[in-house]
Protein backbone atom coordinates (compact mmCIF):
# COMPACT_ATOMS: atom_id res chain seq x y z
CA UNK A 1 0.00 0.00 0.00
CA UNK A 2 2.63 2.69 0.83
CA UNK A 3 3.63 4.55 -2.09
CA UNK A 4 1.05 3.45 -3.98
CA UNK A 5 -2.28 4.54 -2.62
CA UNK A 6 -4.70 3.43 -0.24
CA UNK A 7 -8.56 2.10 -1.10
CA UNK A 8 -11.24 3.62 0.69
CA UNK A 9 -15.04 2.36 -0.34
CA UNK A 10 -13.78 1.47 -3.57
CA UNK A 11 -12.25 4.57 -4.08
CA UNK A 12 -8.17 5.16 -4.70
CA UNK A 13 -6.57 7.56 -2.24
CA UNK A 14 -3.27 8.93 -3.43
CA UNK A 15 0.25 8.93 -0.87
CA UNK A 16 -0.30 13.04 -1.13
CA UNK A 17 -4.02 13.08 0.14
CA UNK A 18 -3.47 10.91 2.51
CA UNK A 19 -0.72 13.14 3.96
CA UNK A 20 -3.38 15.68 3.91
CA UNK A 21 -5.91 14.12 5.90
CA UNK A 22 -2.53 12.98 8.22
CA UNK A 23 -1.50 16.99 8.66
CA UNK A 24 -5.32 17.84 9.51
CA UNK A 25 -5.83 15.40 11.90
CA UNK A 26 -4.34 18.39 14.49
CA UNK A 27 -7.20 20.51 13.76
CA UNK A 28 -8.78 22.17 10.69
CA UNK A 29 -6.86 24.40 8.35
CA UNK A 30 -7.26 26.24 5.42
CA UNK A 31 -5.65 25.43 2.11
CA UNK A 32 -2.06 27.67 2.00
CA UNK A 33 -1.67 26.17 5.11
CA UNK A 34 -1.81 22.80 4.57
CA UNK A 35 0.52 23.51 1.54
CA UNK A 36 3.04 24.81 3.46
CA UNK A 37 2.72 22.19 6.45
CA UNK A 38 3.78 19.65 3.67
CA UNK A 39 6.27 21.88 1.64
CA UNK A 40 7.99 22.02 5.38
CA UNK A 41 7.71 18.56 6.15
CA UNK A 42 9.06 17.72 2.95
CA UNK A 43 11.60 20.73 2.28
CA UNK A 44 14.18 19.45 -0.71
CA UNK A 45 12.43 16.03 -1.42
CA UNK A 46 8.98 17.22 -2.82
CA UNK A 47 7.11 20.22 -3.36
CA UNK A 48 3.38 19.78 -3.35
CA UNK A 49 1.96 22.24 -6.04
CA UNK A 50 -0.73 24.36 -5.17
CA UNK A 51 -2.63 23.70 -8.22
CA UNK A 52 -2.98 19.95 -7.36
CA UNK A 53 -3.60 20.86 -3.35
CA UNK A 54 -7.10 22.03 -3.93
CA UNK A 55 -8.52 19.77 -6.53
CA UNK A 56 -7.30 16.29 -4.29
CA UNK A 57 -8.92 18.32 -0.90
CA UNK A 58 -12.17 18.08 -3.13
CA UNK A 59 -12.07 14.57 -3.98
CA UNK A 60 -11.63 14.46 -0.54
CA UNK A 61 -14.01 16.01 0.82
CA UNK A 62 -16.67 14.62 -2.23
CA UNK A 63 -15.60 10.72 -0.51
CA UNK A 64 -16.65 12.27 2.81
CA UNK A 65 -13.38 12.04 4.48
CA UNK A 66 -13.18 15.83 4.63
CA UNK A 67 -15.48 18.68 5.29
CA UNK A 68 -15.32 22.30 4.72
CA UNK A 69 -16.31 25.07 7.06
CA UNK A 70 -16.24 29.18 5.39
CA UNK A 71 -14.45 30.86 8.29
CA UNK A 72 -14.01 34.92 7.32
CA UNK A 73 -14.38 34.25 3.63
CA UNK A 74 -11.30 31.23 4.20
CA UNK A 75 -12.31 27.39 3.16
CA UNK A 76 -10.98 25.41 6.37
CA UNK A 77 -10.70 21.92 5.83
CA UNK A 78 -11.29 19.39 8.64
CA UNK A 79 -11.22 15.84 8.87
CA UNK A 80 -14.93 14.31 9.33
CA UNK A 81 -15.64 11.29 12.27
CA UNK A 82 -15.36 9.15 9.19
CA UNK A 83 -12.06 10.74 8.06
CA UNK A 84 -10.54 10.15 11.26
CA UNK A 85 -11.49 6.61 12.09
CA UNK A 86 -10.34 5.97 8.61
CA UNK A 87 -7.08 7.47 9.16
CA UNK A 88 -6.62 5.62 12.11
CA UNK A 89 -7.33 2.53 10.90
CA UNK A 90 -5.11 2.81 7.73
CA UNK A 91 -1.80 4.24 10.03
CA UNK A 92 -2.68 1.24 12.20
CA UNK A 93 -2.16 -1.12 9.19
CA UNK A 94 0.82 0.51 7.88
CA UNK A 95 2.40 0.72 10.77
CA UNK A 96 4.36 -2.71 10.82
CA UNK A 97 5.26 -1.77 6.48
CA UNK A 98 6.76 1.11 7.62
CA UNK A 99 8.36 -0.06 10.68
CA UNK A 100 9.73 -3.21 8.13
CA UNK A 101 10.88 -0.10 5.02
CA UNK A 102 12.84 1.98 7.85
CA UNK A 103 14.75 -1.34 8.86
CA UNK A 104 14.88 -2.50 5.22
CA UNK A 105 16.49 0.97 4.25
CA UNK A 106 18.84 1.47 7.18
CA UNK A 107 19.90 -2.25 6.22
CA UNK A 108 20.52 -1.45 3.03
CA UNK A 109 22.30 1.59 3.06
CA UNK A 110 24.99 0.40 4.84
CA UNK A 111 25.82 -2.17 1.77
CA UNK A 112 25.41 0.29 -0.76
CA UNK A 113 28.90 1.31 -2.13
CA UNK A 114 29.86 4.53 -3.54
CA UNK A 115 30.00 4.38 -7.72
CA UNK A 116 32.89 2.11 -9.00
CA UNK A 117 33.39 0.99 -5.62
CA UNK A 118 32.14 -2.11 -4.05
CA UNK A 119 30.51 -3.00 -0.87
CA UNK A 120 32.87 -4.64 0.64
CA UNK A 121 36.20 -2.30 0.09
CA UNK A 122 34.36 0.83 1.14
CA UNK A 123 34.61 2.07 4.55
CA UNK A 124 34.03 5.61 4.08
CA UNK A 125 30.69 6.83 5.60
CA UNK A 126 27.69 7.09 2.80
CA UNK A 127 24.78 9.42 1.53
CA UNK A 128 21.82 8.40 3.22
CA UNK A 129 19.33 6.72 1.16
CA UNK A 130 17.15 9.05 -0.04
CA UNK A 131 19.61 11.25 -1.05
CA UNK A 132 21.96 8.56 -2.79
CA UNK A 133 18.73 8.09 -5.41
CA UNK A 134 18.52 11.68 -6.30
CA UNK A 135 22.51 11.84 -6.88
CA UNK A 136 22.48 8.74 -9.65
CA UNK A 137 21.71 9.54 -12.86
CA UNK A 138 18.19 10.08 -13.65
CA UNK A 139 16.63 8.77 -16.73
CA UNK A 140 14.12 11.51 -16.70
CA UNK A 141 16.88 13.90 -17.09
CA UNK A 142 16.16 15.34 -14.06
CA UNK A 143 20.17 14.35 -12.69
CA UNK A 144 21.55 17.62 -12.93
CA UNK A 145 18.60 19.57 -11.28
CA UNK A 146 18.73 17.02 -8.42
CA UNK A 147 22.59 16.61 -8.02
CA UNK A 148 22.30 20.64 -7.82
CA UNK A 149 19.52 20.25 -4.74
CA UNK A 150 21.73 17.30 -3.13
CA UNK A 151 24.59 19.85 -3.06
CA UNK A 152 22.54 22.95 -1.97
CA UNK A 153 21.17 20.69 1.04
CA UNK A 154 24.75 19.50 1.94
CA UNK A 155 26.47 23.05 1.91
CA UNK A 156 23.77 23.62 3.76
CA UNK A 157 23.55 21.51 6.56
CA UNK A 158 27.84 22.24 6.18
CA UNK A 159 27.04 25.62 7.16
CA UNK A 160 24.99 24.61 10.23
CA UNK A 161 27.24 21.92 11.04
CA UNK A 162 30.02 24.87 11.35
CA UNK A 163 28.17 27.19 13.26
CA UNK A 164 27.79 24.64 15.89
CA UNK A 165 31.19 23.51 15.88
CA UNK A 166 32.23 26.97 16.65
CA UNK A 167 29.28 27.61 19.38
CA UNK A 168 30.87 24.97 21.09
CA UNK A 169 34.80 26.16 20.53
CA UNK A 170 33.54 29.87 21.80
CA UNK A 171 32.23 27.88 24.73
CA UNK A 172 35.13 25.78 25.05
CA UNK A 173 37.27 28.75 25.29
CA UNK A 174 35.53 30.69 28.36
Amino acid sequence: MLGKGYIYKGSKISPSQFLMIVVLRNGPMYGYEILKALREEFSGLWEPQTGALYPALKRLEEHGLLAVDNVGGKDYYRLTDEGKRWMDETLGKISTEVRFLSRYVEFLSGAIPEPGRTAVEDDAPKLSWHLLHLVEDSPDGKALGNKKLVRAMLVKKVREIDKEISDIEKEGKQ
